[in-house]
């Protein structure tokens, strides 16, 4: 007799993610469990219950943009594309995360319990940004009075666009996401002067 194939924890997870992702929360284990090529019971033995599996499969996690963010604004670009380049990352992070969350409100986990974080991915990113914007605003680079106003203002304008994209496609999220988000950074930010460089030393022949 034939031993079972041996899975992962991360192709447990990537499996269920698209098996719930497809049908959404009602799912069968016996699908998931088709998918990896293992036995329903085999997989409750790994995974202990549905709930726990989902909950496991479809958690949020920290917005990759802030790795963007935390070492603060770059002395060698313009503020607005520096800040143009993390929020369409984040755009990027969010088509993924959106479809998750909808799935996890509508199970039996519900999305209070479900998304239970101690930081969760809007707040987090929420202060990422105000941190960013406030370190540009020190530095001369932005004329500012409310770093955190500005985040909010700009994540959830992003938000908004994700989700009503993932609703109703492009008809619920007109226009494109770049000039979009172009348009309202110039609209809340005015561009300081960039740092001076520093005059090279000459070296002495």
């Amino acid at each position: 007799m034939s031993r079972p194939p041996r899975v992962t924890d991360l192709q447990i997870d990537e499996a269920a993610r698209a098996v719930f992702l497809a049908q959404g929360p009602s799912a069968p284990l016996q699908d998931i469990a088709k998918r990896l090529g293992i036995s329903q019971p085999a997989l409750l033995h790994r995974v202990g219950t549905k709930e726990a599996l989902m909950s496991r499969a479809l958690r949020p996690v920290p917005p990759t943009a802030l790795a963007l963010l935390e070492p603060g604004p770059r002395d060698n670009a313009p503020i607005e594309d520096q800040l143009l380049e993390a929020l369409l990352h984040h755009r990027d992070f969010l088509r993924q995360l959106v479809p998750w969350l909808f799935v996890l409100h509508y199970s039996a986990l519900g999305g209070a319990r479900a998304l239970h974080l101690e930081t969760p991915p809007p707040v987090a990113l929420r202060e990422g940004l105000t941190k960013w914007l406030t370190r540009a605003k020190r530095a001369g680079r932005v004329d500012l009075a409310e770093p955190r106003v500005a985040a909010e203002a700009l994540c959830g304008a992003l938000e908004a666009r994700c989700f009503n994209a993932h609703v109703g496609g492009a008809t619920y999220a007109p226009g494109d996401d770049k000039a979009v988000l172009r348009q309202l950074i110039r609209v809340l930010l005015t561009p300081g002067e960039a740092p001076a460089r520093k005059p090279q030393k000459r070296t002495a022949r």
